[in-house]
């Protein structure tokens, strides 16, 4: 072999941009074994081809291949080969980037409702907020993916952590792309869902706009009294009461199923006092004339 022929391992080092402690490496597992050793001062040179194949090992695990996939590939040294193996790695780099883009989504969502739950901590006062802050606002219309089961003794002092996991694998194996909060509605008479009585429970979540899902519906699109219970959970009654209360004396009357909308949950954080539930009470004015 030419001397100009021969690369030392730093001249490979520079021009491949491959560090020697790989080279070595490579050397150890035969994926590349310098072609030329120097017996007296154990010198490693590699020849022109070997460059070149040192050059598309990179390029390959810049791709993300294995070196067990690299050396099937460079054995096997046929176009037809590579092209097969990029086509799959490509189908790989797909399912990971929309792995990571749901991953991104649902963190982002998490985020927004943690930003919502922090803003109405820092600025409500927990004695005063049921009275104060009870609304009437439209509910915007938007999609769900829920779970309808009818729980048996059922009573919502505690927040079922069944049917939330369940909810959530639901999202995730349908591959539906989270927008907000899980919400629970009650297909049951008010207050019926505190007295241990067999109750229709929906389990929901907001997500984006799907293509075509059994378990997708519609949510939204009507008039309710709002408002926010900030703390233990398990007494959430009391501000149930305190808004059919409300509703009655303000000349609205129920019109629809209960919601909860957990904007920090129990499953968010441990620390009661910080738990954020909305509660949805659709309505209707009394004595309201429906246009024709």
């Amino acid at each position: 072999m030419k001397r100009g022929d021969k690369y030392s391992i730093g001249q490979v080092e520079e021009i491949c941009n491959i560090p020697t402690k790989t080279l070595r490496y490579y050397d150890e597992i035969k994926l590349v074994v310098p072609k030329f050793r120097n017996e007296e001062n154990k010198y490693r040179y590699y020849s022109k081809d070997q460059m070149v194949t040192i050059c598309i090992i990179r390029k390959l695990r810049m791709f993300g291949f294995t070196l067990k996939k690299i050396q099937q590939i460079i054995n096997d040294n046929k176009a037809e080969t590579l092209k097969k193996s990029i086509e799959r790695k490509l189908l790989e780099i797909s399912d990971e980037i929309n792995n990571l883009q749901k991953s991104y989504s649902d963190g982002y969502a998490f985020l927004q409702r943690l930003k919502e739950g922090v803003d109405m901590i820092s600025y409500c006062n927990k004695e005063d907020i049921i009275t104060e802050n009870i609304e009437i606002k439209e509910i915007p219309e938007t999609d769900l993916v829920f779970t309808k089961k009818v729980m048996k003794n059922y009573s919502n002092s505690e927040v079922s952590l069944e049917r939330w996991v369940e909810i959530i694998d639901l999202c995730n194996k349908l591959q539906l792309k989270s927008k907000g909060s899980i919400i629970v509605t009650y297909h049951s008479n008010p207050l019926e869902q505190f007295f241990f009585k067999d109750s229709l429970i929906e389990f929901g979540m907001y997500i984006e706009s799907p293509t075509k899902c059994d378990n997708c519906r519609k949510f939204g699109g009507f008039t309710a009294a709002t408002t926010t219970h900030i703390g233990n959970y398990s007494n959430i009654i009391n501000t149930h009461i305190k808004m059919i209360q409300w509703i009655n004396k303000n000349g609205y009357k129920i019109a629809g199923n209960i919601s909860e909308e957990f904007i920090i949950s129990p499953f968010d954080v441990t620390n009661v006092d910080e738990h954020i539930t909305k509660i949805i009470i659709p309505v209707t004015k009394i004595g309201r004339v429906k246009k024709k």
